[in-house]
């Protein structure tokens, strides 16, 4: 079927095409020149008289009269993707052909159910140039929807040990060892999952989305949900993120000492000791320890340990750690922290070890006497007295994984002569004829087969982990001795396996191992 359509070509003039031919027509206002508008015919028809269309343009009727006999159409194809997201349209080439109209096409493809994400300019461009492929048509893809997340509204991150400040001292009015909260106080909001934004292909179907994926509110102990997604603390004390679960840990305060009047303390949480743990008494809690006082002769356990007052072991008192022991001093007593050892004053005849860094640099700084170990630095005023006391700084080795290694050496003697004693008795069992032994052997026999195998199991396991730590023991040779001030004949310096004795004073040095020998270096 021809088109029929009126196409305006320049302002005054219109070429028209009907089944009978072109008809042209031409408006009193029609300023066009005759050379223009014959290009203008000579595109869309054919067999036409120039006179005649110099005649329509000089009487400007406003009239449509046949020219010539109209130029065919090109052939139109597409091609719709597999999935309906695009379109691909081609138009036919060449001079036989008069140019397609793009609202034309734009019925075409509506017309073969092409109705959504239609591009004119697109159309346009390849009427004006045919012969080219152009996407025509684009569908509007789904917007997945976003899974839910919840965001932590509680600072966890200087929790656990003390501020630094910027020349690298402890600013021991700013410990942060508690992450505390409050009741009714927010502690986590669930940003809910979306349902994502329908998308349309090329045909008009809906395009679904892939829903977001819900989570579940991270419900612990003494927490609750307000508004159906916060989570609040239900009671004051101590954050506690783990296993996926947010939880308050009540914070157990004692008023006064850990004495005779409250016996040994022994809880889940966090502790607060507004006085002192005195003599024989202990003081252990699954999170961190506060004393407000001193520890005297006493025992104190916990993942962060702040002393106010400084330890007083009284060669009995011990402080354990997970990871980090702050105190005022610690004398004549024992000190271990996962990571690090970190006292104002003095360490005296103590033996103090710390898997990282021992900190002694407050205005004192002193270490005197005893033995400290850390795995990566130890940084201190002065080493040792002018009395040349004994004092032993080792470095370059954690000492946890150092007993643990030493630990699991022996076990591992004990596991390898039960499992050889285990396979001779089932060699000698299994060289007997199985079908005369009684019944009581094959038992014993079976019992030994699954008791060899856990065995096994075990020796494996055991050495593996004896590697592991080697490994780490190895990475730990770079440590180093700083000391700021003086270091004193008497102090006894160890760098994984060497040894260096000092035998007169030295001042503002550190200590570091390099190519098999300690060497002394400037205390920067």
């Amino acid at each position: 079927m021809e088109d029929s359509t009126t196409k305006p070509q320049e302002v005054g003039f219109r070429l028209e095409h009907h089944p009978d031919g072109a008809y042209l027509t031409v408006d009193a206002a029609c300023r066009a020149e005759l050379q223009g508008v014959l290009q203008t015919v000579a595109s869309e028809a054919s067999e036409y008289d120039p006179e005649e269309i110099q005649k329509c343009l000089s009487e400007k009727t406003g009239k449509a009269v046949r020219i010539g006999l109209s130029l065919p159409l090109p052939e139109i194809k597409w091609m719709v993707s597999k999935d309906r997201m695009e379109v691909v349209l081609e138009i036919e080439a060449g001079e036989k052909f008069r140019k397609a109209n793009p609202q034309d096409v734009i019925a075409k493809l509506n017309a073969a159910g092409i109705v959504s994400g239609i591009d004119e300019s697109a159309v346009a461009k390849v009427c004006k140039h045919p012969g080219a492929s152009v996407v025509c048509a684009t569908g509007r893809k789904a917007v997945d929807g976003k899974n839910a997340i919840i965001n932590i509204l509680v600072n966890t991150d200087d929790s656990g040990r003390p501020a630094e400040l910027e020349d690298g001292r402890v600013d021991f009015k700013n410990l942060n060892l508690f992450t505390v909260v409050e009741s009714g106080q927010a502690l986590a909001e669930k940003v809910p999952a979306t349902p994502g934004e329908e998308g349309q292909d090329v045909l008009g179907n809906p395009v679904f989305p892939r829903p977001g994926k819900d989570i579940p509110l991270p419900i612990g102990k003494n927490v609750e949900i307000r508004d159906e997604l916060i989570v609040v603390s239900s009671v004051s004390g101590q954050f506690n993120y783990a296993n996926r679960k947010i939880s308050v840990l009540p914070i157990i305060e004692i008023k006064g000492d850990v004495d005779l009047s409250t016996g040994n303390v022994n809880f889940v949480g966090g502790v607060i000791v507004r006085g002192s743990v005195t003599e024989g008494f202990s003081v252990k809690a699954g999170e961190n320890v506060e004393v407000h006082g001193s520890v005297c002769g006493g025992v104190v356990e916990g993942q962060n340990v702040f002393i106010k007052m400084g330890v007083q072991g009284m060669h009995k008192g011990r402080i354990l750690a997970e990871k980090n022991v702050v105190a005022k001093f610690i004398e004549n007593a024992q000190v271990v922290a996962g990571e690090e050892v970190i006292v104002s004053e003095a360490i005296l005849h103590s033996k103090v070890s710390a898997g990282k860094r021992i900190i002694v640099d407050g205005k004192r700084g002193m270490v005197i006497g005893g033995t400290i170990t850390a795995g990566e630095e130890i940084r201190s005023k002065s080493l040792g007295t002018h009395m040349a006391t004994n004092t032993e700084v080792e470095v370059g080795v954690n000492p946890m994984l150092r007993e643990e290694h030493q630990a699991l050496k022996r076990d591992l003697r004990k596991q390898e002569l039960s499992l050889d004693q285990t396979q001779k008795a089932l060699a000698l069992l299994r060289s007997r004829d199985l079908n005369s032994l009684p019944p009581e052997k094959r038992d014993i026999m079976l019992k030994m087969t699954k008791a060899q195998f856990q065995l096994a199991g075990q020796v494996e396991s055991m050495r593996a982990r004896m590697v592991e730590i080697e490994l780490s023991l190895e990475e730990m040779r770079n440590g180093r001795v700083r000391v700021m001030d003086t270091v004193y004949p008497g102090v006894k310096i160890v760098l994984g396996n060497l040894v260096k004795f000092i035998r007169e004073p030295e001042k503002f040095v550190s200590y570091y191992a390099e190519d098999g020998d300690i060497h002394k270096g400037s205390y920067k």
